[in-house]
């Protein structure tokens, strides 16, 4: 299975905080660990790619029970949640995290990565507690802008 590069523009690199080069070296000096929930091995190995290019340690889970067993053992600066996996989908996944964290009140950014593109799949995973929601195929440029969003701004904001 190959996934479409986007050719950019000058004028897509240039995102609301600088450009993509110094938002990579931003991201890359925040030494975040990412747990990406994801089935298909492909999708693995594109995500770990791209994450590791920007400087992000990654963990992985197959399916949510071993997310949830992860989460559960390691504070994670952001997860990446694929939807349709077996043992427990997304959305179960997601409100048990969320459940739980009602207990720690430790908050900690779910980002939906999903082939379903359609409005009411997106408003599905922001009604069971994710916060953010990527259609596949993702492309660098907006697994970035996920981690600027969700990693930076917080760091920045603990200043």
């Amino acid at each position: 299975m190959k996934m479409p590069l986007n050719k950019e523009t000058s004028k897509d690199r240039q995102l609301q905080y600088g450009s993509l080069e110094e938002l990579q070296t931003q991201v890359s000096q925040e030494n975040l660990l990412v747990l990406v929930v994801e089935d298909d091995p492909m999708s693995r190995i594109f995500m770990e790619k791209i994450l590791c290019r920007l400087g992000v340690e990654v963990a992985f889970a197959k399916d949510g029970l071993e997310a949830l067993r992860m989460y559960m053992k390691h504070e994670y600066d952001l997860i990446f949640l694929d939807i349709q996996m077996p043992v427990m989908n997304g959305y179960e996944t997601a409100e048990l995290i969320r459940q739980q964290e009602k207990m720690t009140g430790i908050h900690i950014p779910i980002v939906a990565v999903t082939a379903y593109a359609l409005e009411e799949d997106r408003e599905k995973c922001m009604s069971v507690g994710m916060d953010s929601y990527l259609s596949k195929p993702v492309s660098m440029e907006n697994l970035l802008k996920v981690l600027v969003e969700f990693c930076l701004e917080k760091a920045g904001e603990m200043q």
